[in-house]
């Protein structure tokens, strides 16, 4: 594995903690759920790693069902599942962010718009630098048109890149702000055990390379610890809990909106870079390759 290339001018992984809630009433009033749990502490010490992520999908899927949580789509919320049930160990916490009644934090837009235009221009950077190296870079909702074969396909979501080179394929999570969620960073890396996954820490000035399989020891204990308490919160019929919301609305000052966007414009100028070799490092591609 290469080194991860790191440009770091302030130091620290800020983890975010659980949300607070007051009472919950949980009641198991289901016996396909009854029987799903038993099978599930059965199957959990010795379970593989595929075996794991097939019972973290069930629990996810227990829960979503117990909590209502589908998109608009009708598709799982498996992301907020996970996220709320790694991010605190009281049961009574984790069902109020499931349940939707914990106040929420409003963060100000321009964070929003920070992370598009970060992404934007990565993706514009990517292709403006590939084809000069004489690779063929087509977007994913051009793949299929008839301008032929394309060397390397620029995929977009709403959080990241991803880009796809024969075989390989490398993922792009681009982070604006300071803090960063690690349940969330292994939720990325947990779809993708067999590929690179870059972390793009703009206003951190770090650009982190992980290689999913080198982190399967912790993703196993990380499915074990979700699959184990979303059975603790399935099971409980009731759960106290006194601790206090302390979210709330935010929204930077003038000066600290200025002071933010004149380092975001900076940090992105002087990552950039880093973020280019990284990625082509792991797709193993080059100029001189492409070009000789």
């Amino acid at each position: 594995m290469k080194l991860p290339i790191i440009l770091n001018r302030r130091e620290g992984i800020a983890f975010i903690g659980g949300f607070m809630g007051s009472d919950a009433n949980i009641v198991i009033d289901n016996a396909q759920t009854k029987a799903f749990i038993g099978t599930c502490t059965a199957s959990l010490r010795d379970a593989n790693f595929e075996k794991l992520k097939t019972l973290l999908d069930q629990i996810c899927s227990e829960v979503g069902s117990r909590f209502t949580l589908y998109g608009s789509n009708g598709k799982l919320r498996k992301a907020v599942i996970i996220d709320a049930i790694a991010n605190s160990t009281c049961i009574a916490c984790v069902a109020k962010k499931l349940s939707n009644n914990a106040t929420s934090q409003r963060i100000d837009a321009v964070y929003r718009e920070c992370h598009k235009l970060a992404v934007s221009i990565l993706v514009e950077e990517l292709c403006y630098v590939l084809s000069n190296w004489g690779y063929r870079v087509s977007f994913s909702t051009e793949a299929n048109t008839e301008y032929g074969k394309v060397d390397v396909l620029i995929k977009l979501t709403n959080y990241r890149v991803s880009l796809q080179y024969g075989i390989k394929e490398v993922k792009v999570e681009v982070k604006t702000g300071l803090s960063l969620s690690l349940s969330q960073l292994l939720r990325y890396i947990l779809d993708y055990t067999d590929r690179a996954v870059v972390l793009w820490r703009i206003r951190s000035r770090q650009v982190l390379v992980f290689e999913g399989s080198e982190l399967k020891p912790l993703l196993t204990q990380f499915m074990k610890m979700i699959i184990s308490r979303g059975k603790r919160l399935l099971e409980s019929p009731e759960v106290p809990c006194e601790h206090i919301t302390q979210l709330g609305n935010w929204s930077p000052t003038q000066q600290e909106l200025q002071e933010t966007l004149l380092d975001f414009v900076k940090a992105v100028t002087e990552t950039l870079p880093s973020v280019i070799k990284a990625v082509a490092e792991e797709l193993d591609i080059n100029s001189e390759v492409k070009q000789s």
